[in-house]
């Protein structure tokens, strides 16, 4: 722990320091800039500050220095917190040496955790980073801190697996974080990703509203305490598609920007012990972009960005690897 914090008071200095840099040779380089151009005082005010380059960089936020000194250390605390929280619950089973496993594909959870590990990276990126420019911080800086909070804690969760015989280190799973937790930064670099987004629903499986089925014969018990980040069947996993984007100019004007259509995945029995019972979904359906409805207030879009991660209740139909195919008028 001592060598975490050192190494996030590290990390936030040299952020601090670049940055403090870049707006102290700013003036000078902007009268270098202005020299060479040849710009008036009239044309300098009609340009947009964010748009003017200084020695090849654009324009730094401004840290916030008591914000900047917090925001590490409340990080730290939430990671510890989290942490701390599975070490009872998740970490209370029969231990074993160092294991790594290779669980790809048709896994006992039928890839619903890789999912889980993907969709959960995705979102401790994009929360960290938050945190890190309400401090001051660059968006792009700022991502990058939040790869490194992300990959930090779930690497700790792969390591501690590694010693429990009921799970043991995945290197799928390591795989899914590290992408999860890049995934905001490639959106950052590439905004083409920016009209693909992953969310996530769930409601509870009958696992979790009766735990008796889970106790019948076939069936592994499931510990109450698991049902928040295991409960799988509960779970559907969906990538959002920004359709108005794709659609040629004259079209664009009859699809609502704010309708996507996704595709989602979920999967069923799992706590079976018979794998040939174990069931595959696939779902095609409508999806709300909430990010493109009305309302500019910093609230507003805040409170859009949060719920934009979650796929609302909307039209579907959904394809079973058991050959089954069903419409819902509603579905979560």
């Amino acid at each position: 722990m001592k060598r975490l914090i050192f190494f996030y008071f590290t990390l936030i200095m040299v952020f601090y320091n670049n940055s403090v840099v870049c707006q102290k040779i700013s003036p000078f380089a902007f009268e270098v800039r202005k020299s060479k151009l040849g710009l008036s005082e009239i044309n300098l005010q009609r340009i947009s500050v964010m748009q003017l380059e200084f020695t090849g960089k654009r324009y730094q936020p401004k840290i916030i220095k008591n914000r900047l000194y917090l925001v590490p250390g409340v990080s730290i605390a939430g990671m510890a917190g989290v942490y701390a929280a599975f070490i009872k619950p998740w970490w209370s089973g029969e231990k074993q040496g160092f294991r790594i496993k290779f669980d790809w594909i048709n896994n006992y959870w039928l890839e619903m955790d890789k999912l889980g590990h993907f969709y959960s990276n995705i979102q401790a990126t994009r929360l960290s980073a938050a945190m890190f420019q309400f401090a001051g911080v660059s968006r792009k800086k700022a991502l990058w801190i939040g790869f490194a909070n992300s990959t930090l804690l779930y690497t700790a969760f792969e390591l501690t697996d590694a010693g429990f015989a009921d799970w043991g280190f995945s290197v799928p799973d390591v795989v899914a974080n590290l992408l999860g937790a890049f995934y905001p930064i490639a959106q950052e670099y590439y905004p083409l990703l920016k009209h693909f987004n992953f969310k996530m629903s769930y409601a509870p499986s009958k696992f979790f509203q009766n735990p008796d089925v889970a106790d019948t014969p076939g069936f592994i018990n499931y510990h109450p305490h698991q049902y928040l980040v295991g409960d799988y069947d509960g779970m559907k996993y969906w990538l959002s598609t920004d359709v108005n984007w794709m659609l040629p100019s004259n079209l664009k004007s009859v699809w609502p920007d704010w309708l996507n259509i996704a595709g989602g995945y979920s999967a069923y029995n799992l706590p079976q012990a018979n794998h040939a019972i174990k069931e595959r979904r696939f779902y095609i359906s409508l999806d709300c972009n909430l990010e493109k409805l009305p309302g500019n207030s910093s609230f507003l879009k805040t409170l859009k960005s949060i719920l934009n991660t979650i796929h609302l209740p909307a039209p579907a139909v959904h394809f079973s690897s058991h050959g089954r195919i069903k419409f819902y008028w509603l579905n979560y």
